[in-house]
């Protein structure tokens, strides 16, 4: 029996990583998974930070924003959750997502961590590219564990990225 999207967990625990990240900032970290991230953006009143958003026509289960009114700056975060192990396709699909939201986290899910054929191609034949979705912005693929609702630095797939 495949495992239930934990989104309100997730949205707790991206809401503390985008406070601990930016502490300054005030985050807002919503679940998104029956809206566009263009969407989540204009219902937070968060357009002006995001001026060409209309393009954001992409849906991910969570969407956040840290925002600084001090320097006046919005960074985007958005996390696609899969309950299956993450696969190559989950990858570029959501690269393709990366590339057009420009968020300046992105972040793809599993209990179940990524697949032995992934990790080969990242890890062993130095495939990183296809983590790249904006100029040193890399999609991290991590593993969620359900014993702390969280991301740990050591259940990612290519360490140092987070």
């Amino acid at each position: 029996m495949p495992t239930a999207k934990p989104l309100d967990k997730i949205v707790d625990w991206l809401a503390y990583y985008l406070s601990n990240r930016y502490p300054k900032a005030v985050a807002i970290v919503k679940p998104t998974t029956h809206q566009t991230v263009a969407e989540f953006i204009s219902r937070n009143n968060l357009s002006r930070y995001f001026p060409d958003r209309a393009m954001f026509q992409v849906i991910v289960d969570v969407c956040g924003v840290s925002l600084s009114e001090s320097t006046d700056r919005a960074i985007l975060a958005i996390v696609k959750f899969c309950n299956n192990a993450i696969t190559l396709n989950d990858c570029l699909i959501f690269k393709g997502y990366a590339q057009i939201v420009h968020p300046h986290h992105a972040f793809i899910i599993s209990p179940k961590g990524w697949t032995p054929s992934l990790h080969r191609l990242v890890r062993d034949f130095k495939r990183v590219d296809i983590l790249e979705y904006a100029p040193g912005k890399l999609v991290v693929v991590a593993k969620w564990d359900h014993l702390s609702n969280s991301v740990r630095p050591g259940d990612v797939l290519l360490h140092g990225v987070f």
